[in-house]
């Protein structure tokens, strides 16, 4: 039981990077429930990245540390979701 949270934290956070990766390189979400959603997937990829790498970490290094760090990356893919398209402010 012990071997299966680092199992499932390195695979989360690798799922995590992957995605972020490729909504900062693709800029867009590649996730289907989610690419209706998000309205900036560069600042969705960013915070995908920083989480990934927080759970990736999150055995090294220490709470304090590694909480603000997630907490960031969340917000980042709230705000990315949130934010208005850059089209509809060109358009304006």
């Amino acid at each position: 039981m012990s071997a299966l949270f680092p199992v499932v934290s390195m695979v989360t956070a690798l799922v995590f990077g992957v995605v972020g990766v490729l909504a900062l390189v693709t800029g867009r979400v590649v996730l289907p429930w989610l690419s209706s959603s998000v309205r900036r997937p560069g600042i969705w990829g960013a915070g995908a990245l920083l989480s990934a790498g927080a759970v990736a970490t999150a055995r090294i290094m220490p709470f304090e540390v590694n909480v603000p760090i997630m907490l960031g990356g969340f917000v980042l893919i709230g705000l990315a979701q949130v934010l208005g398209s850059r089209e509809s402010r060109q358009a304006e």
